[in-house]
């Protein structure tokens, strides 16, 4: 009886190389292809966040500076300078939330003779969702939501807190960048553009030449209050002042408090003097805009 052993090896060699061959495209099927719609998608949110910083600059140069012209077709109405912004959808969804509620000042509209003051800013964003991720433009500064993780603010509003150099004042400007116009959304594989023309501007509280606050409280409402409260982290520590865990008191000084939940972030700033004396050289301004997407 002859016995050959040479067809049993080309079997075992021909199961081996389907075998090498399964596992390979099996891995690239568990982690190449996932990996890749992942930097698909990174690419994808990338392109739209670039889109967001422009939308942010072009905002900031109608607010920053606004020339009125007379509209031709009414003596009573006033037009301000437009911006147009374009965006790729690439799939996702660009949508928009306006308020129809003015920033609130208390106590009296911010008067002049008040020392504690709270100002009130109502939600309305710009919003740009795709899969589980979102970039936000929201009172004037850039957040972006990964699908995991916390959101980040990948650009400042129009809001600064710094010491005044002598140690014993500090200053906060506030610019509230209200949206006015309906709620709306566009989405699919083509373009949206945006156009942000000014509906109005206001001087709430103006730039003061002497410290006009002695306590400051801020509320901001907004889907994504942990992104605002390292913004305020940040701001003040670098303004010399050190978070407490309770709220000011008129004692209080060198210090800030804040408290966060869903919906909003309240932020109160004590300032730098113990005495309950004016520190805080506060300003307050608002500009609404009309924003439509097409």
């Amino acid at each position: 009886m002859i016995r050959s052993e040479k067809a049993v090896s080309e079997v075992l060699g021909m199961v081996m190389v389907l075998s090498i061959m399964i596992i390979v495209i099996g891995s690239i099927m568990i982690v190449g292809v996932p990996a890749i719609e992942s930097a698909k998608s990174r690419a994808k949110m990338d392109v739209a966040m670039n889109s967001f910083l422009s939308l942010q600059n072009d905002i900031e140069e109608v607010v920053r500076g606004p020339i009125w012209v007379r509209d031709p077709k009414s003596t009573n109405v006033k037009l301000g300078p437009s911006r147009e912004t374009e965006f790729e959808l690439m799939g996702g969804t660009l949508s928009v939330l306006p308020n129809t509620t003015n920033i609130t000042c208390i106590p009296s509209n911010c008067s002049e003779n008040a020392s504690n003051f709270t100002i009130i800013i109502p939600p309305s964003n710009i919003t740009y969702t795709s899969d589980q991720e979102e970039i936000v433009y929201e009172n004037g500064a850039v957040i972006r939501k990964y699908e995991s993780g916390a959101p980040l603010m990948v650009s400042d509003p129009l809001i600064s807190i710094y010491d005044t150099g002598d140690g014993k004042n500090i200053t906060i400007s506030i610019h509230v960048i209200s949206i006015n116009g309906t709620l709306s959304s566009t989405g699919g594989d083509g373009k949206a553009w945006v156009e942000t023309r000014p509906k109005y501007y206001n001087q709430t509280i103006p730039n003061p030449i002497s410290p006009n606050s002695n306590i400051t409280n801020i509320t901001i409402y907004s889907k994504y209050p942990e992104a605002w409260k390292k913004f305020f982290d940040k701001k003040l520590s670098e303004a010399g002042l050190n978070d407490i865990n309770q709220p000011c008191t008129s004692s209080t000084q060198n210090r800030y408090y804040i408290n966060r939940t869903d919906s909003k972030l309240e932020v109160q700033i004590c300032g730098k003097e113990s005495t309950g004396a004016k520190d805080i050289f506060l300003s307050v301004y608002e500009s609404r805009l009309d924003i439509g997407v097409r």
